[in-house]
């Protein structure tokens, strides 16, 4: 399917410029213009075996190169990548601290391999001494470190301190200490996104943190990760899996001005190598231009994003069951979760932005028996019901576009593919791609509403569902506009809502 762009509004980015939007100065017109390439942890499905192998996958699903585990290989992996065009950006090395080592002959081979080539080596450091990230260990590091950087440094190499969970070098903060204190021009160090959420995971410092690291930041590597999460099954997914917010990760990324190239990680993920590569280069695809959109972010500290009376709905820390009944939500004193008030009914939530084509991100959470939706552009339902357990689900439940209505019969609903819900009480997540009708100069209308996917907790739910009109209980009952606003049912019996936002106007994805 070919991608869509439709620039967004003035008022829309004036709506992302008041909300404090990112300046994403590593990005053109095409998106973001950092190289894009797989680990090789990606490629080991026994059907990536050879240099060759790898390297007409990598080029047949358009990513840039892939890094090589270890350096023996680097010869031979560099002719069949450039036989395909594609690029070798590093070798990975698992070095002990000893501040006599010196680099062995592989080490030697892949630098001179690389050679002029805009590579690194990639060092992750293990110490026996000293506990991860402690700088007792410095001095005893940076021997090598020097000793390596002066090596690779009339090559044209570069090295990348790799921080790696339980290593010595652990956490990304280590890789850019040690990369100042070398003082080698060719030396920094790597942020890698499982290893910091699995070691750190205050995203709060992230902003901080990259951009006081952007002088010395060589490498990132990025994967599909669930917030919050620990373990690798949950933080190394196909990228554009997980709940881990991707697109604010790239902003804030692309914000503090990284230029360097980005890595899959892939280590662990099971199944077919290249499905999984093919998925992830199109998540890719779709976020790198995603990020140049304005971006509205819905529910924080207030309900300042939102028209008019907001009724009973109030906002909380956090949504809960009510331990004394199943069919209640309680909920703590904060900010970040909007809650329909103590009675569990209430008004709608109604945006003050409006959008056209967008891709919406919408975490939710029912009691038992509970309803709410989602209706985009005020008029289009995707419907949030307590459905765990349903096994053949229709238009009303859980993730279906709910139907439309006419002398009090139903009809256009479109059940969800599969039931994805979760237990009631649990946070569950829609990603939803949605194209706007269209209209000719005189305002008829020419092309249907479309949402392009839907996905519910991580499952393709909808693709390419045309919805011909407004449907069931719309803000607007017959009538269909370019634009209009995200609307959060309240009047169907409790539900939270937290992390919601839209992107005015993305690329609809492939697939």
């Amino acid at each position: 399917m070919t991608a869509l762009y439709i620039l967004p509004t003035a008022a829309a980015f004036l709506i992302v410029l008041a909300l404090g939007a990112l300046d994403c100065r590593a990005a053109d017109a095409n998106g973001l213009g950092n190289p894009f390439f797989a680990q090789d942890t990606g490629l080991r499905d026994g059907k990536n075996v050879t240099p060759a192998q790898r390297a007409e996958t990598l080029a047949a699903l358009g990513f840039a190169g892939s890094d090589l585990t270890g350096n023996t290989a680097a010869a031979e992996t560099l002719r069949a990548y450039d036989a395909k065009g594609v690029r070798l950006f590093a070798t990975y090395n698992w070095l002990q601290v000893d501040p006599l080592w010196q680099p062995d002959d592989g080490i030697k081979q892949a630098i001179e391999a690389l050679k002029g080539r805009q590579g690194y080596i990639w060092v992750a450091m293990g110490n026996k001494k000293y506990k991860p990230s402690d700088p007792a260990g410095d001095d005893e590091a940076l021997p090598m470190l020097r000793r390596l950087a002066d090596l690779a440094a009339p090559k044209g190499v570069r090295v990348a301190i790799y921080p790696h969970t339980d290593a010595w070098v652990e956490r990304v903060e280590d890789t850019i200490r040690l990369a100042r204190k070398c003082q080698r021009a060719n030396v920094g160090g790597t942020f890698n996104l499982c290893h910091f959420l699995q070691v750190d995971g205050d995203t709060s410092k992230l902003p901080a943190l990259l951009k006081d690291s952007r002088d010395k930041l060589f490498a990132v590597t990025i994967s599909g990760a669930d917030a919050g999460a620990k373990g690798w099954g949950r933080l190394i997914q196909p990228l554009g899996r997980g709940t881990f917010d991707m697109d604010r990760f790239l902003r804030t990324l692309c914000g503090a001005g990284y230029k360097g190239p980005i890595g899959l990680q892939g280590y662990g993920i099971k199944g077919d190598s290249r499905a999984i590569l093919g998925e992830s280069i199109s998540a890719w695809n779709s976020l790198k231009v995603q990020v140049l959109c304005p971006r509205v972010d819905l529910i924080g500290a207030d309900f300042s994003a939102f028209r008019g009376d907001t009724g009973d709905w109030l906002i909380a820390a956090d949504a809960m069951l009510d331990p004394r009944d199943e069919k209640r939500l309680v909920w703590n004193e904060g900010a970040g979760v909007a809650v329909n008030g103590p009675k569990g009914g209430t008004g709608h939530l109604v945006t003050k932005a409006e959008h056209g084509d967008c891709r919406a991100h919408i975490e939710f959470m029912v009691p038992k028996g509970s309803n709410s939706g989602v209706y985009f552009q005020g008029r289009y339902e995707i419907q949030v019901l307590d459905s765990w357990g349903v096994k053949a689900p229709g238009s009303g439940d859980c993730g279906g576009i709910y139907e439309r209505w006419k002398n009090d019969k139903g009809y256009e609903g479109r059940p969800p593919r599969v039931n994805a819900s979760l237990p009631p009480g649990q946070w569950q997540t829609f990603d939803v791609w949605f194209h706007a009708p269209r209209f000719d100069a005189v305002g008829r209308k020419t092309v249907d509403a479309r949402f392009v996917k839907v996905i519910h907790n991580g499952k393709v739910i909808h693709e390419n569902q045309t919805v011909t009109g407004p449907t069931r209980a719309a803000m607007f009952e017959q009538d269909e506009k370019p634009l209009g606003p995200l609307m959060f049912q309240g009047d169907h019996g409790p539900v939270a809502y937290r992390n919601c936002w839209f992107v005015v106007c993305p690329p609809a994805p492939k697939g």
